[in-house]
């Protein structure tokens, strides 16, 4: 990300390490500036819309296991680009597979493969992960919840949902899709696109 003072900074993650490096632009060189330890390995991050704060998704899970211990953290991006902790990491459920925020920062969104589902969690004032928001039962998310975007009316939501090869006899799973109408943090099902029954997806 662009900083006020038009220095880069670029961030990479390496297990539940978050490394602050700039960016030499003219002589195609990074600078190692910080790292920061977060409470387990990061999955995912994403700015705020006033891009002063990161959202990071952590979890002690893996693609072979769910894991035990889930987090989203926020963190301050000050002038230089460098990170710090702010306000206390928001325990998850389940291991999140994706993070992002709707237009305007008042939501923040979580995806997760086991159980296939998106949560939304309010922002507070402070920029700090707060509540989550109730969402009706029964949403149809599919078989394996893997990214969520919001439209940039901020009216609508996609969700990627992947599906799974055959294997061990057991079918091919669909991939598909599923858009939802948004409002407040509130999901309504819309509809679900999936080419060719989904398959190959």
């Amino acid at each position: 990300m662009d900083v006020q003072d038009r220095r880069t900074a670029l961030y990479a993650s390496a297990g539940s390490r978050l490394i602050h490096f700039e960016v030499d632009a003219g002589n195609a060189v990074l600078h190692e500036r910080a790292t920061l330890q977060l409470p387990a390995d990061v999955q995912y991050a994403w700015p705020h819309a006033s891009r002063r704060y990161l959202y990071v998704a952590c979890s002690d899970g893996n693609p072979d296991s769910s894991g035990s211990t889930h987090w989203a953290c926020t963190l301050r991006i000050d002038d230089s680009g460098a990170l710090q902790a702010h306000g206390a990491p928001v325990a998850l459920r389940w291991r999140p597979l994706h993070i992002t925020t709707d237009i305007d920062s008042t939501h923040a969104l979580v995806t997760y493969n086991v159980p296939s589902t998106v949560s939304v969690h309010r922002i507070n004032a402070d920029a700090t992960i707060g509540s989550e928001v109730v969402q009706s039962p029964g949403l149809d998310f599919g078989i394996y919840a893997h990214q969520v975007r919001v439209a940039a009316s901020n009216k609508r939501l996609i969700v990627v949902t992947r599906g799974n090869d055959a294997a061990g006899g057991k079918r091919e799973d669909p991939g598909a899709l599923k858009v939802f109408d948004y409002a407040d943090g509130i999901l309504r099902f819309r509809n679900s696109i999936a080419r060719g029954g989904g398959y190959g997806y």
